[in-house]
């Protein structure tokens, strides 16, 4: 995936705190939603290192979105139990809330990819992607990325909390 031009797109971002900020459109399971793009640490300019780890993201999307739905996955499918019972005692719909699934791909009606936080201060390839989990409403769920590895995974404060 590209981003058709970024330098105008860069023109675009909005100021919030020490974020700039933008919206785009990558394919997420079956999300028609974009995404915030936040690039952190930042008040005036996007660092060269963000720009290129944001190229670098949009040039292995497909192998980074399957990481990191494969790893929701597999954590969700460890708790799913957990979830489906304390639902059931809030009396709401465990399947509805949290399904029983058979690929991670079945995932997609119970979660959103909301954000992608991308750092000043780290290495090319330091990101953290953010969603809304049906399953975990209040927390969400993080994943964060070095070096272009994989690195943690867990509520979505993993995707902000840059060290």
């Amino acid at each position: 995936m590209q981003l058709e031009n970024l330098a105008e797109w860069l023109e675009g971002l909005r100021k919030e705190d020490d974020l700039l900020v933008g919206e785009l459109h990558v394919p997420f399971l079956r999300q028609k939603e974009s995404i915030e793009v936040c690039f952190v640490g930042q008040k005036r300019a996007v660092t060269e290192s963000q720009q290129k780890t944001l190229l670098g993201y949009l040039e292995q999307i497909d192998t980074i979105h399957r990481q990191a739905v494969e790893r929701i996955s597999i954590d969700y499918q460890a708790n799913v139990d957990i979830y489906r019972r304390a639902f059931q005692e809030w009396g709401e719909d465990p399947d509805v809330h949290a399904p029983l699934v058979n690929s991670a791909e079945d995932l997609a009606p119970v979660m959103l990819y909301q954000s992608l936080f991308i750092p000043s201060w780290k290495d090319l390839g330091t990101f953290g992607m953010g969603f809304w989990a049906k399953w975990e409403v209040e927390h969400g769920v993080g994943i964060k990325f070095e070096s272009w590895r994989l690195l943690e995974a867990g509520e979505n404060s993993v995707h902000f909390r840059f060290e």
